[in-house]
């Protein structure tokens, strides 16, 4: 499709690195440079990459289709994410939905059903066949079984407002505790909650913490937090360091693994070990942070 649109300017999302891999390899070989791509979950990336009506088409070939019930809210297809998909793309824009998985199609039709930014091209909410499309490996693989594929081929008409939310990054949440402690008490505290889910509001969003595992970094035998925070859309998988100074001091700090974005839900984790911490040993005190909450 880009090597016969040289013109258009082409942005792919996916998730999977192999993937990638692979789609460098094809545009080094054709030399396409009007083509680049994002690793990354295409529902945030939607949202927070590209500006409302900047969008002229879009296609989602095959994403998972999640076929157990307890995992349909996994799916990509979602009332929120049409509603933010119909405000990116321009007045006239069109998108393309393709799946050979029956439920998600009535699943996608149900959902497509329910809007009213987008009106299908066709009488019908999918087709079986897009005239002049050029069918994606897979794609191929599922006709040349007789597998049905599901068309969603659907064009924005009406106008809508667009409401515009910037999250903001701030400093790097860091907090000194300063008085008596026991390290290896604390290190048995926070192994005690790893695994535990917190689940907090934060202007009308869902957020999900989880601690999921607590290592010792040696020599110095400080602690390192395997933490889950996840905001809406965005995931994050990042450490939280338990360092011991000296002269009493405790330093709760981001580690550089999984380099996260400081938002509210990864100041919120740094303050959840903090609280954690305090509660259990009456002899510390706050002497200083940059959590910000």
């Amino acid at each position: 499709m880009a090597a016969s649109r040289p013109d258009a300017c082409f942005v792919g999302i996916e998730r999977a690195w192999g993937s990638m891999r692979r789609l460098f390899k094809r545009l080094n070989a054709l030399n396409l440079n009007h083509v680049r791509a994002i690793e990354g979950d295409a529902a945030f990336l939607l949202q927070h990459v590209f500006a409302p009506q900047s969008l002229s088409e879009i296609w989602i070939n095959f994403s998972d289709p999640w076929p157990k019930e307890r995992h349909h809210n996994r799916r990509l297809i979602q009332d929120a994410f049409i509603k933010i998909l119909a405000e990116r793309l321009k007045p006239g824009g069109e998108v393309t939905i393709a799946t050979d998985h029956a439920d998600y199609a009535t699943w996608i039709t149900n959902v497509l059903s329910r809007q009213s930014h987008l009106q299908s091209i066709y009488e019908t909410p999918s087709v079986h066949q897009l005239p002049g499309r050029t069918p994606t490996k897979y794609e191929q693989k599922a006709i040349d079984a007789g597998v049905p594929i599901h068309y969603f081929f659907w064009r924005r008409e009406s106008e809508l407002s667009v409401e515009t939310r910037i999250q903001k990054v701030g400093n790097m949440p860091n907090v000194v505790l300063e008085g008596e402690y026991q390290r290896e008490e604390i290190l048995r505290l926070i192994g005690h909650v790893t695994d535990q889910v917190w689940h907090e509001t934060h202007r009308d969003m869902q957020v999900v913490i989880k601690m999921t595992d607590i290592y010792c970094q040696m020599p110095n035998n400080h602690g390192l937090i395997s933490v889950m925070v996840r905001e809406g859309e965005l995931v994050q998988y990042f450490g939280i360091s338990i360092l011991f100074r000296k002269n009493n001091q405790l330093l709760i700090k981001l580690a550089p693994i999984g380099q996260p974005r400081s938002t509210w839900g990864v100041k919120k984790a740094v303050q959840k070990v903090t609280d954690l911490i305090l509660e259990t040993h009456p002899n510390l005190w706050l002497a200083s942070s940059t959590v910000g909450l």
